[in-house]
């Protein structure tokens, strides 16, 4: 009968100690970490999932950049690579993300129109012997721990930055918007989709641009902290003004990497943390306006006959309407556009192999400016 009692309390003593220890740390306190790199005028988002994967949405202008910095958060493989949009600002060094690491899924819109950066970034994908799987409104990614999902594009548009994949992930509690350069027509959409788009953290479309983040996409975000991934001085005069006070006026706080640098977010599922502090609400401008210098480019210098190309014209503030003229073989064609907006230019059957030049022309307080680029049809 003792024996008996001893083994009894041996066995309730061995129960409680069992029941005293407390989880792992590992268990309870498990984080995830969001990486805004400071890419210079770009997007490159490094996200470091709760249970250990890795996830990269594009890649700014310059990979090896974007590569030095993974290494040093000693990133091994990468679970998922997202290409928002066919701009170089935001892909084009995505191509040498895939050369140093492994990647297992690679995601983009399907985009009628591109530039020769995608076609390229895309060619890399086929020789790593990756498929391109669609970036599209409801699409999840396989990332345990958390919800990932595409909440946009949610359906084509002639815009590139409008075809931008937004995916909103959440993580507990704690929820993050990443737009690509998503405006205002994708941003309604998305809106009228009915789709859940609260999130604490709102990565800002197009850099700050003034044709992103409208009052209603705030309304129905409702972010408690805005990151501005832009780039110090740019030509843009991004973020502007229109922007800032929009984000003023819904009282969020706003980090930049152009003042900050790289923004880390901390979050382990019911709490959140930045690795420093928001910046003022001051709505400056970042660009000196003593300085202007009119620039322009073409989404494809070497488009093929009836195809469309876009047109893209900086130096100026934003909405300062220009004239662009044509002159192909046979005729000239005059087009009228916007800074800051791209310009979609018809090529019909236009001579083969023959240059054609662009001009183009702004004024803008007075002072007349002028600039060129060209594209040979194929």
């Amino acid at each position: 009968m003792k024996n008996f009692r001893f083994k009894v309390l041996v066995a309730l003593a061995l129960l409680l100690s069992l029941v005293a220890l407390p989880q792992s740390p590992d268990a309870a306190t498990k984080k995830m970490y969001v990486h805004y790199i400071n890419v210079g005028q770009g997007d490159s988002i490094y996200i470091k999932a709760p249970n250990g994967e890795d996830i990269i949405i594009d890649g700014g202008r310059d990979g090896n950049k974007v590569v030095s910095y993974l290494k040093r958060q000693h990133v091994g493989d990468i679970e998922v690579m997202i290409a928002t949009h066919p701009d170089a600002d935001h892909i084009g060094g995505l191509d040498e993300v895939l050369r140093a690491y492994k990647v297992k899924s690679f995601y983009a819109p399907r985009v009628s129109n591109s530039t020769q950066t995608y076609a390229n970034l895309l060619r890399a994908v086929k020789n790593e012997g990756l498929k391109a799987k669609t970036a599209t409104k409801g699409v999840s990614l396989p990332v345990k721990g958390v919800s990932a999902k595409f909440v946009g594009p949610v359906k084509s548009y002639s815009d590139l930055n409008d075809n931008s994949a937004v995916l909103r992930v959440q993580y507990g509690k704690k929820s993050f918007l990443f737009t690509g350069d998503a405006e205002f027509k994708a941003e309604t959409d998305m809106i009228k989709s009915k789709q859940y788009l609260r999130s604490d953290v709102l990565k800002v479309g197009h850099h700050g641009a003034k044709t992103s983040t409208s009052t209603a996409f705030l309304r129905a975000v409702k972010p408690a902290y805005a990151v501005i991934s832009v780039g110090k001085g740019n030509s843009y005069g991004h973020p502007t003004a229109d922007t800032l006070n929009r984000l003023k006026s819904a009282k969020v706080k706003v980090f930049r990497t152009d003042k900050q640098g790289t923004i880390v977010a901390t979050t382990d599922g019911k709490n959140l943390s930045f690795n420093t502090k928001p910046v003022s609400t001051s709505t400056t401008s970042t660009v000196a306006k003593s300085s202007y210098k009119l620039s322009a480019s073409v989404s494809n210098s070497r488009p093929k006959q009836y195809s469309t190309i876009y047109l893209t014209v900086r130096g100026l503030p934003n909405g300062t309407k220009y004239k662009a003229v044509c002159h192909y073989k046979s005729k000239n064609t005059t087009y009228n556009g916007k800074v800051g907006s791209k310009l979609p230019i018809k090529i019909s059957r236009a001579a083969k192999g023959y240059k054609v030049k662009v001009d183009v022309l702004a004024s803008y307080k007075g002072k007349t400016y002028k600039t060129q680029t060209s594209f040979t049809p194929r």
